[in-house]
């Protein structure tokens, strides 16, 4: 399971959290945590975080995370 930035070690409950008292998005959160910012594994599961609420995720698939990509680039996506 997924639980955490690795390179930072802040935890996706710490992330929504902070983005539950603070209003912050991808951007601000990585400004604030340097999440997504070293090795960039985690940004599709914050992604998820954000979307979901949800702090724990399997593995994704190298599919899954095209996939998120690609939504994340997409404003239509986000409605």
């Amino acid at each position: 399971m997924v639980t955490r930035c690795i390179c930072h070690d802040v935890t996706f409950a710490e992330l929504r959290a902070l983005a539950d008292a603070t209003g912050e998005d991808l951007e601000g959160l990585s400004r604030r945590t340097g999440c997504c910012t070293g090795c960039a594994t985690c940004r599709p599961y914050v992604l998820l975080m954000l979307r979901t609420r949800q702090t724990v995720f399997p593995v994704l698939t190298p599919a899954q995370i095209q996939r998120l990509a690609r939504d994340d680039s997409d404003p239509a996506s986000h409605r």
